[in-house]
């Protein structure tokens, strides 16, 4: 990148970030929030707080980012909100989804032994209840929350220990889930379908929620999950109908591209009301129009990937996952700075006007260049180093 294009974008972030300042009260935390997203941005590989320190630009003192983030008390709530007014695209599929944090110990906020998706398997862990708006070729995190056992918000000094708030209750995932697509809707997007994986889409609560919403969905569903057909007498299972179901009641339909062609598979489509079970995930719920394509119906129940791609770059590019921190505000803190990181890497990707968009990697590639090079102009050790190799280079052909 040269230095045009690299002073344009530095002024782009500035701007961007700009618009949280109202989210602190004081000048030390808008400084401190600045330097923390710096660190989310440069080239640093892990984003622990050390790490990240050691290579800003400006760094001040580690133990004073250190408390920023665990112990002052802004309002993760008010960043969200902000986040949620900044994204540029106000229409599309709402995924949400549950990621797992794997940890050693007992002493992090939330965690327990339970399913983590990182692991595949259950482990120690905490997890995570997200959500993100899928549209327009790219995903927006709107939405991140902490599942917090029982075993934490019924003891008293584990909570106190852990700064979990007096008003936060237990809720179950779904409920939290529930309450996202509430904020969400009254952030002012509009929500063209709800996608979940079987998790969610198995329970009964929390699809009468959605409709009760007026949401149409396409949940995931266990083959086990039994249904009342239309016109038929008795339930059946799902994969019972699918056993049964004619060859010429199943079509090939394409919904997407991977990268080892067009993906392509055969669905069959019936009216059906559930009932509860559980089991293999092999099949999807869909709450829309009886009059809806096939082709539609596909295209709604496949959408869900691209969150999970979001949790790759989220932890893979920023570190989502990097916080070792222990206490609820510590954890909240880092994980909406990071979705603030996160959304101005996909507002600039929106800027290329050549396809294919360059991914988030790519543009977090520049924005770590440049904040590479601000380390070194600012760190006159580094800067005496490059001074004496450009001198006496120590490679020579």
């Amino acid at each position: 990148m040269t230095t045009g294009p690299a002073r344009a974008l530095l002024r782009r972030l500035g701007q961007y970030l700009d618009g949280f300042s109202a989210c602190f009260s004081r000048q030390p935390q808008r400084d401190a929030a600045s330097q923390y997203l710096d660190g989310l941005l440069n080239d640093s590989e892990r984003k622990s707080m050390q790490a990240m320190h050691g290579r800003l630009s400006d760094p001040g003192q580690c133990q004073a980012l250190q408390h920023f983030i665990t112990h002052s008390p802004w309002d993760a709530t008010r960043v969200w909100a902000r986040l949620r007014a900044a994204v540029p695209v106000r229409t599309g599929i709402l995924a949400i989804d549950d990621t797992g944090f794997p940890k050693q110990g007992t002493h992090s906020v939330g965690v327990q032994r339970q399913y983590c998706g990182a692991l595949g398997k259950i482990g120690n862990c905490q997890v995570a209840v997200s959500s993100a708006l899928i549209a327009d070729g790219r995903t927006w995190p709107l939405a991140c929350d902490l599942y917090v056992p029982v075993s934490w918000t019924e003891d008293a000094p584990r909570r106190t220990a852990a700064g979990i708030p007096a008003t936060l209750p237990f809720r179950e995932k779904w409920r939290i889930a529930l309450a996202q697509v509430r904020a969400i809707r009254k952030a002012g997007f509009t929500i063209t379908g709800v996608v979940v994986d079987a998790d969610y889409g198995t329970n009964a609560s929390f699809r009468a929620g959605l409709e009760r919403l007026g949401l149409p969905y396409g949940v995931a569903i266990p083959g086990e999950v039994t249904c009342d057909v239309v016109g038929v007498r008795g339930t059946q299972s799902a994969t019972a109908l699918a056993t049964s179901a004619p060859d010429d009641a199943w079509e090939s339909v394409t919904w997407g591209a991977g990268t080892a062609g067009p993906l392509t598979a055969r669905f069959c489509a019936l009216r059906v009301r559930p009932t509860k079970g559980r089991g293999e995930r092999k099949y999807y719920l869909l709450h829309l129009p009886a009059t809806t394509a096939l082709v539609d119906l596909v295209a709604l129940a496949r959408s869900r990937w691209p969150i999970e791609q979001q949790y790759r770059e989220l932890k893979d590019d920023l570190g989502l996952d990097h916080f070792e921190g222990r206490s609820y505000p510590g954890w909240t803190h880092h994980v909406v700075l990071t979705a603030v990181a996160f959304t101005f890497l996909q507002i600039e990707r929106g800027r290329a006007t050549v396809e294919p968009r360059p991914t988030l990697p790519v543009v977090r590639g520049w924005v770590r260049e440049i904040m590479g090079l601000l380390c070194v102009i600012h760190n006159r050790r580094l800067l005496s180093m490059l001074d004496s190799f450009r001198r006496n280079a120590p490679l020579r052909r």
